[in-house]
């Protein structure tokens, strides 16, 4: 039981990451000039949102909840992080420092993927969709550094 205490409190945080990165794609999404851009994140913040809401599935199905009090200082990460893209924004930094800034944010999600995919004893179909999350995410960071963001977004 125990186990499946930390497994919960795993998906719980990470559901705590995807709401905050949808939150700042959003945010992002207003901010920059370019359409191409703006597609990017509209489209990533869309994708986020989805996630978030397989995450509360497969919690539910594991017979937890998502009103954990205990994840919330787990996000302190994530939370510097967006104080930091904050700042780039709020700046009026360039471009290409904003998607600097988001490609290191998504390098911090794909490594909290890949600490919950090295637990023991997640069930298959948590695996699964960790899997194809990350790869999502993985894809998407592949896009930023081929400068190729309109052809991903579509």
């Amino acid at each position: 039981m125990k186990k499946q205490k930390r497994i919960l409190l795993n998906l719980n945080a990470l559901l705590i990451v995807n709401q905050e990165v949808e939150r700042i794609y959003l945010e992002l999404e207003g901010k920059v000039l370019d359409e191409d851009l703006k597609y990017f994140f509209k489209a990533n913040s869309v994708k986020r949102k989805e996630f978030v809401e397989a995450l509360k599935v497969e919690i539910l199905k594991l017979g937890g909840s998502f009103d954990n009090e205990e994840v919330q200082a787990s996000s302190s990460e994530l939370s510097k992080f967006w104080m930091k893209v904050r700042n780039v924004v709020l700046l009026n930094d360039s471009e290409e420092k904003i998607i600097k800034e988001v490609s290191e944010m998504q390098s911090l999600a794909i490594n909290r993927y890949n600490e919950l995919l090295r637990m023991l004893g997640l069930p298959l179909s948590v695996c699964k969709l960790l899997i194809k999350q990350r790869d999502i995410i993985q894809d998407a960071k592949d896009a930023i550094v081929r400068e190729e963001i309109y052809a991903f977004a579509q």
